[in-house]
């Protein structure tokens, strides 16, 4: 690979061989993979992944191992890739056997992150299976081999993808798609699970019946997971997530009801510690041992965008590369080390955001031909260093067309180029056209010489004319034919609610297939309604191919009822102008805009509980609510208080779309003095969140109990202990009233405060001895629980 120098071999498959290697003008470490010859002569696989890989260089996502470069010529096709310092998942699950639920969920959330991410590109993987999914050293997992390891062993014609892995439409030979990788990623999660693949069979016809018909064996895996498994793998594609994105979703709501918030973290960090125990096979590792398999075994790198952004060309031959912007190769399908007066161009795909994107490499023709190594056993060939004596006089039977898909931006007027088709078969001359017929009166020398006999193809010359004819003449000029477009379909529309910045929001997704009398550029336009108006437009361009498969989105806004669609269009016009296709909208789930709470408000002392003694008290709190639908909405109100603890009532909203409600709790016992938080939440969210309100509770004063305790006299001074328990350390008034007789002489009055239990002692003196008895009263105010405290002793009567 020009450009890279080769460290060691990682690995080699049927998909062919990974080395180490190292780009020369950065010094950063890359995965170059070579496609092994099986895959080369598959011309669907070619085709294909030619257009594939203009749309994978613009693919920059962290679940996804980057392509930086693709590189074909007459020799070999290459892949430089971004290293990934870590073991394949097939590795992990054959040393380390299940990975737990936590683990298995977090290589799910990275694979359906990275499909989806391809998926928006109009890209499926078609062969997603452990062997290319790559585990790094913090945890997460990379997505390998988009599109790469589908044909590997596979004969043309074949169902696509690894037979443990395949949906049952893909064991039909139906064309792959976002649903296909979604099951044969549940697939995979379900042997993370249980260390075994969902269906096991040695022969492919039992396997295929299985995956078509068997039941899911959902009973192996954990309870909580059970569902997802069912609807990753449901044998109907249309029973599946719409996308992985809209799996992703599930895969959180489900692990976090099952395992909790932090389910994610721990997932990964148990993948870590799984890959740490292979560190020895890691690719940076010097002393790991080449092995076999169709993954890359790779760290991940920066990218390398400081040099792709300065525009590096290498060169082989006639085969130019161009690493500019995204890190984009060129193909090129001339030869290593042949330099012809019709060169091959070089191709060029760039990230689109670069800023050499608009530059052009022009391959013009050499003055000076030099014959390629290997030429048709039907013509001898002149040396590169030599010139024919003579030019031959025999004229072929028909005159070659020069075919090209691309033609040169410039080209000297004095040499023209004749440029390679994408298949170029053998010739008679270093000229890459498709061979002249040779007149059966005129036969080739058998024996190569400098000065080529006489033959019905044309021979080199030195002039800077390719023309057979003795008089120089341009060659004939390249004359395409127009592409057209013959077949345009749309259909697998789906819809998938987010959450935006003013609500709900709707997008929309559908599959679009075009099918072209050739492989010319094709411009194909999407426009996005909702109930009739344009909500999104998007533009995509394909060349390379006959046959095209683009799954593309398109935000829709807020729309709620109705219908929805596509629109399509292409440039060259399809025959029937414009493909149309349409669905419902769901009514859109209820999303709360606001939240209001009023402050915490204690109730009265008059209807303060009393329980064993102990005053309870009442808060209540008023919460008003706006949403912008009548579904339902769950209302969440919590009352704190720090020495009181607290409480959480719940209530289901729906039918409006303005509520408001109060909701109360009774503590048990009153907070006096402390600061009653309330907050208010609601599911679905508001915008803002949790909604709090406080306020500190002033109780009014209370007694539970006043108790005379001892009563005495001295001569005439009486002496009573009286005990006082309040409900708070407000202000509260001790009332006493001396009894002689059983007639009050006198009263009064203590003030009580800062304090819940006192203890009084109070005398009163007598003006004359209580004749018959004496005593005291004791009440508060406000009054006690257990009402006034009396205590009374007799004394001797007096004679009058």
């Amino acid at each position: 690979m020009p450009g890279y120098t080769v460290t060691r071999e990682l690995g080699a498959g049927g998909g062919g061989r990974v080395v180490l290697a190292v780009h020369e003008r950065s010094g950063a470490p890359v995965a170059i993979k070579y496609l092994s010859e099986d895959l080369r002569r598959d011309e669907a696989f070619v085709v294909r992944f030619r257009e594939e890989a203009r749309l994978l260089v613009e693919l920059s996502d962290p679940h996804v191992v980057r392509l930086y470069e693709y590189l074909e010529t007459e020799q070999g096709a290459a892949i430089v890739m971004e290293l990934v310092d870590g073991p394949t998942l097939r590795a992990l699950l054959r040393r380390q056997g299940p990975t737990g639920a936590e683990a298995a969920l977090a290589v799910l959330k990275g694979s359906l992150l990275g499909l989806a991410a391809a998926h928006a590109t109009g890209v499926v993987h078609r062969d997603y299976k452990p062997e290319n999914v790559l585990v790094t050293t913090d945890g997460a997992s990379k997505l390998a081999d988009f599109g790469i390891a589908v044909r590997a062993g596979g004969a043309p014609g074949s169902p696509a993808g690894t037979p443990p892995y395949m949906a049952p439409e893909q064991w039909t030979g139906a064309a792959a798609s976002p649903a296909s990788d979604v099951y044969a990623a549940t697939a995979v999660f379900f042997e993370c699970l249980t260390g075994r693949r969902p269906y096991r069979a040695t022969e492919h016809s039992v396997l295929r019946h299985m995956h078509q018909t068997a039941p899911v064996p959902v009973e192996e895996v954990p309870e909580p997971l059970r569902p997802l498994v069912a609807r990753g793998m449901a044998k109907d594609p249309a029973l599946r997530p719409a996308s992985a994105a809209a799996f992703v979703y599930e895969l959180e709501r489900t692990a976090v009801a099952a395992y909790g918030q932090d389910w994610e973290e721990r997932g990964r960090r148990r993948l870590a510690a799984l890959a740490a125990a292979l560190a020895a096979t890691f690719p940076l590792n010097p002393t790991r041992p080449s092995e076999t398999g169709s993954s890359l075994f790779t760290t991940t790198l920066r990218s390398l965008r400081a040099l792709r952004s300065k525009g590096v060309l290498l060169t082989a031959g006639a085969a130019l590369v161009v690493v500019a912007g995204g890190g984009i190769g060129a193909y090129a399908l001339g030869s290593a080390g042949t330099r012809t007066a019709a060169t091959s161009p070089a191709t060029r795909i760039t990230d689109p955001g670069s800023t050499d994107a608009g530059n052009t490499v022009p391959v013009t023709a050499s003055a000076s031909p030099v014959v390629p190594e290997e030429t048709s056993s039907a013509t001898p060939s002149p040396t590169p260093s030599e010139t024919p004596d003579e030019t031959p006089t025999g004229t072929p039977d028909e005159t070659p067309e020069a075919t090209s898909e691309a033609t040169p931006e410039a080209t000297p007027s004095e040499t023209p180029v004749v440029t390679y088709p994408e298949s170029p078969m053998p010739s008679p001359m270093p000229s890459p056209v498709s061979s002249p017929k040779p007149s059966p009166s005129v036969k080739p020398s058998p024996s190569a010489s400098p000065t080529p006999s006489p033959s019905p193809s044309p021979s080199p010359s030195p002039s800077p004319s390719p023309s057979a004819s003795p008089s120089p003449s341009p060659s004939p000029s390249p004359s395409p034919s127009l592409t057209t477009v013959a077949e345009l379909d749309v259909g697998g529309l789906s819809y998938r609610t987010g959450r935006g910045a003013h609500g709900a929001t709707g997008t929309g997704t559908g599959t679009v297939t075009v099918r072209t009398s050739g492989p010319g550029k094709v411009t194909l336009t999407v426009r996005f309604t909702a109930n009739g108006t344009v909500t999104a437009t998007r533009t995509l361009t394909l060349s390379g191919a006959t046959t095209y498969t683009r799954t593309v989105s398109g935000g829709l806004g807020r729309v709620c009822s109705g219908t929805w669609g596509m629109s399509v269009t292409t440039s060259p016009a399809w025959p029937g102008g414009t493909r149309t296709a349409t669905a419902k909208v769901p009514a859109c789930p209820t999303s709360v805009t606001s939240v209001k709470v009023g402050a915490p408000v204690v109730s009265s002392a008059a209807s303060f509980a009393r329980a064993a003694g102990a005053a309870t008290a009442t808060v209540t709190a008023t919460v008003t609510v706006t949403t912008d639908g009548t579904g339902p909405v769950d209302l969440t109100g919590r009352f704190s208080a720090p020495s009181a603890g607290g409480g959480t009532k719940t209530v289901r909203l729906s039918g409006a779309t303005t509520y408001t409600r109060t909701l109360s709790h009774t503590f048990s016992r009153r907070p006096c003095g402390e600061k009653v938080t309330f907050e208010a939440s609601t599911d679905p969210a508001a915008p803002g969140g949790t909604a709090t309100s406080a306020a500190t509770v002033t109780c009014p004063a209370s007694v539970g109990q006043v108790r005379v305790q001892s009563l005495t006299i001295s001569g005439t001074t009486a002496t009573a202990t009286i005990a006082v328990t309040a409900g708070n350390t407000s202000a509260v008034r001790l009332n006493l009233a001396w009894a002689s007789g059983g007639s009050t002489v006198s009263t009064r009055t203590l003030s009580l405060s800062g304090k819940t239990a006192y203890t009084v002692t109070a005398t009163y003196t007598y003006s004359t001895w209580p004749c018959g008895s004496y005593g005291v009263t004791a009440s508060t105010s406000p009054a006690a629980a257990g009402g006034a405290s009396t205590v009374t002793r007799q004394t001797d009567s007096c004679i009058k």
